[in-house]
């Protein structure tokens, strides 16, 4: 390849990294008006979900892809995982699922006065986390039975099982675009039961119980089952699948639904490339088990499940 585009890439990285958040959580937006880029003081908003997802999961494979020699790319990704863990890893109650919350400065206009806002809601897009930790998981520098990489891997399965439940918990078997977690109060003044630890603790977020035939979990299921070999993630990879013939199937292709509440409803006119570039394939990896794919020794999935050779491999 042409080594300007890698070296572009890399500098955008270093203005990134020499910005020392605190915690290693990258606000999702950067001011970038004066000689050296910022975060916003007025929209810093951390998260794992949209438009923050793939800056993670690009620490880590960076480092996979050059044969874990840039190891300034995995000292970033250990910060924010230490960061993600301390700051945004949160179980509902009584259940204890885990799921990630948001943090954003709230400004108060009046005073100037600034305050951080925690908001209980989960995306779709985060279900990439559970992965994308058990990947660092094992290929932590400190080894895979290191506190660190039992810690990662514990959380990756507790996400991945909560991303399952937003499956498996709606009358499609599919997933809303993103959920609210419900405390006591919350749950006591909607009048959805008497009994709290019968109650629901998640609901799909307002105006995000549409489905958009999104991969995440499905990408999490098929990395976990390849590295953990248990069979569970291929059943509920099968689940899922079974749901989305049952409920998006059209004569040509597949289509989105609006409400996953709703079992009656047929399926948008319209389907996502990503359903075809990343579902459908992680879903057929997740059931190959002679596929010469091979994450761990050979290749570094990208963002969009392209499956790239690690660089060593192509001189």
């Amino acid at each position: 390849g042409r080594k300007e585009f890698g070296e572009a890439a890399d500098r955008a990285f270093d203005q990134i990294r020499s910005l020392h958040p605190k915690d290693g959580l990258y606000p999702i937006e950067i001011v970038n008006v004066k000689k050296q880029p910022a975060f916003s003081s007025l929209r810093n908003t951390l998260s794992f979900g949209g438009r923050g997802d793939s800056f993670y999961e690009y620490m880590l494979k960076l480092w996979l892809q050059n044969d874990k020699k840039d190891s300034e790319f995995r000292e970033m990704y250990d910060e924010s995982i230490e960061g993600m863990h301390d700051k945004l890893l949160e179980y509902s109650s009584p259940s204890r699922l885990a799921y990630l919350s948001k943090t954003s400065l709230s400004i108060n206009r009046r005073g100037g006065g600034k305050r951080a806002l925690t908001h209980n809601n989960f995306e779709h897009l985060e279900c990439f986390l559970g992965g994308l930790l058990a990947l660092g998981a094992h290929t932590d520098p400190k080894g895979v039975h290191s506190s660190r990489a039992r810690r990662d891997l514990k959380t990756a399965k507790a996400l991945t099982y909560t991303c399952y439940q937003m499956y498996a918990s709606t009358r499609t078997g599919l997933s809303p675009e993103a959920i609210d977690h419900l405390t006591s109060r919350q749950l006591h003044l909607r009048g959805q039961k008497r009994d709290l630890e019968k109650a629901h603790e998640f609901q799909p977020k307002q105006k995000s119980s549409y489905y958009l035939l999104r991969p995440e979990a499905v990408e999490s299921f098929y990395i976990l089952n390849k590295l953990t070999g248990d069979p569970i993630y291929r059943e509920w990879g099968w689940e899922v699948f079974q749901s989305i013939e049952k409920y998006c199937k059209t004569k040509y292709g597949y289509g989105s639904l609006k409400d996953v509440t709703d079992s009656r409803q047929p399926p948008e006119d319209s389907m996502e490339s990503f359903f075809l570039a990343e579902t459908l394939k992680y879903l057929y990896l997740l059931m190959d088990p002679d596929s010469e794919v091979d994450f761990m020794e050979k290749h570094v999935f990208n963002t969009e499940a392209h499956p790239l050779r690690k660089f060593s491999l192509l001189k």
